[in-house]
């Protein structure tokens, strides 16, 4: 069996960005590979992820004093699927790539080895794994105007009571997720890149896509409790510090009524985020929490 591949998009990222999502990747144990796709990068931080030993492919040239510096037009949010689609075509079969995992990277850790999750819940008869935000789409306000400023009313009607699955973390096996970014990629190529509101169009499309006969049965849908992922934006420490949309609106109106799909009890155990007295293994967003912030960059802001 192959080895499991984590890679991640990133554009004018230092050190100081990547170091929190590659330490604890370091930190979790995992032993495959590490990939980051990139387009621009200076040389100090090229140099420092390449002797923690991270794939590093650049979207344009390389150069030896200023690093990689991308010339052209792109959005990263949209354009990242397909640059991570010709990355995964460009895999030579003996390299053994067993599963991906693509998440964010400025935002994301890895509490464990996420190959550990994936070996006893990600079964044969799945390809695609995606983990919920906690929340329909009737009762998130960033989620709902995404959706609505992306594909208009009709699919907002289409999709007001199902969960929001976040693009910020996306697995699967090898071939399914090159095609899964591919398919993400075209739908939303020739729509305006930069949402009314925040954000670009892949996630609603994402989440329009995985409905598709061809992706719903055979897509793993996690919930926070799963201990996959936290989108820790939808939180309710995140809400209660006043984090995105809905933070603003529990700021002005803290009696207002908040509607998760499942009740979580959040803790913190040994510098680790934990539902239900269980660990997460990916904790994205865990910015938008001031007391997991100072956490997170005590833990893995260490060199």
């Amino acid at each position: 069996m192959g080895k499991d591949l984590i890679v991640g998009v990133v554009d004018n990222y230092d050190w100081d960005k990547i170091k929190y999502w590659a330490n604890s990747i370091e930190q979790s144990g995992f032993a495959g590979h590490k990939a980051l796709i990139v387009y621009n990068m200076d040389k100090t931080t090229a140099d420092k992820l390449t002797e923690k030993q991270f794939m590093l492919i650049g979207c344009s040239q390389y150069d030896e004093e200023k690093g990689f510096v991308f010339v052209g037009n792109t959005n990263i949010m949209v354009d990242r699927f397909l640059h991570i689609q010709n990355f995964l075509a460009m895999l030579d079969k003996p390299m053994d790539v067993n599963r991906v995992i693509i998440t964010d990277v400025r935002d994301v850790v890895f509490q464990k080895n996420p190959t550990e999750w994936l070996d006893k819940n990600y079964l044969k008869s799945f390809d695609i794994v995606v983990g919920s935000e906690n929340m329909t789409y009737d009762n998130e306000p960033w989620g709902k105007n995404n959706l609505a400023k992306s594909f208009g009313e009709y699919f907002l009607e289409r999709k007001r009571e199902h969960p929001i699955y976040c693009a910020g973390v996306i697995a699967g096996d090898l071939d399914s997720i090159k095609d899964f970014c591919l398919n993400l990629w075209l739908i939303c190529r020739g729509l305006n890149p930069w949402v009314e509101g925040g954000g670009g169009p892949d996630q609603a499309a994402m989440n329009i896509m995985i409905d598709l006969e061809a992706y719903h049965f055979s897509t793993l849908f996690t919930d926070p409790s799963s201990g996959w992922v936290l989108h820790s934006g939808t939180s309710m420490p995140a809400i209660k510090a006043g984090s995105g949309g809905i933070g603003e609106e529990y700021i002005r109106n803290p009696n207002m009524e908040i509607k998760f799909i499942e009740d979580n009890n959040y803790s913190v155990v040994d510098d680790s985020i934990h539902i239900n007295d269980n660990m997460v293994t990916i904790l994205h967003q865990w910015d938008r929490v001031p007391d997991w912030k100072k956490m997170v960059e005590a833990k893995y802001g260490n060199s």
